[in-house]
């Protein structure tokens, strides 16, 4: 399953993006609750067990991302990387790369936002990384500039999300996205990360599809937290 179809597959049982929250329900960070709540389309068994795994990190994030990252790594080419700017805790980098040894995954963070919790990433990153898994303690404009090399089959920005920050991290990482790269954007029931994404792909045309573009009812959700962009790179022929 390509995907495209994997995402347009997803569903949610009770609880859907645009429903508020019954006031008495508590769904932020209660996994049987999420993982229940989302109907994946293929390999949902595995995804759950994996992303059971890292469940007990602090996250601004969902079970349904969790799986959409893990999933999407699992299908990378061999040789290309999947590539997470801004880890904080580190539940998004680690979704991706649970059960995953033989991918390539890097982290990115100079852990100056929200308490810069850099000893609590490394001792979730120490219990789940392998050999191909890295972790850059640096700013992302730099890495980019000075470190990066492979090329990128998976890609998510969860750094600043002021226009100007969103709209770079997409530029600087693009020279790198493999054809059939897949970049996910967060956040986006914000004006500025939503309209940088979209104004990036327009200034492409023809280069990009979106395959999900969803805002949910409010920051927090537990389908897709604080809304949710996927696009990918056309794959040449």
């Amino acid at each position: 399953m390509n995907p495209a179809d994997f995402l347009a597959g997803i569903s949610f049982r009770r609880i859907r993006p645009t429903d508020q929250l019954p006031e008495n329900m508590y769904f932020a960070d209660d996994f049987a609750l999420q993982s229940t709540n989302t109907v994946l389309p293929a390999d949902g068994l595995r995804l759950t067990e994996n992303i059971r795994s890292v469940w007990d990190i602090p996250k601004m994030s969902t079970f349904a991302i969790g799986a959409i990252l893990n999933r999407l790594v699992s299908q990378m080419a061999p040789g290309h990387a999947y590539v997470n700017v801004g880890v904080w805790h580190g539940y998004t980098f680690l979704a991706g790369l649970v059960n995953h040894p033989d991918k390539i995954c890097i982290g990115i963070d100079n852990f100056s936002a929200f308490g810069g919790p850099r000893d609590r990433f490394h001792y979730y990153f120490q219990r789940h990384k392998s050999g191909n898994h890295k972790f850059y303690e640096m700013d992302y404009v730099e890495y980019f500039q000075r470190v990066h090399k492979e090329q990128i089959g998976c890609y998510m920005f969860d750094g600043p999300h002021d226009y100007h920050n969103q709209l770079l991290a997409l530029q600087l990482a693009e020279p790198y996205f493999a054809d059939g790269c897949v970049i996910l954007v967060d956040d986006t029931n914000w004006a500025d990360p939503r309209r940088a994404t979209l104004d990036f792909i327009a200034s492409r045309p023809g280069r990009y599809r979106i395959l999900m573009d969803v805002q949910t009812a409010g920051n927090g959700h537990p389908t897709y937290w604080n809304g949710l962009i996927v696009f990918q790179k056309w794959q040449e022929s």
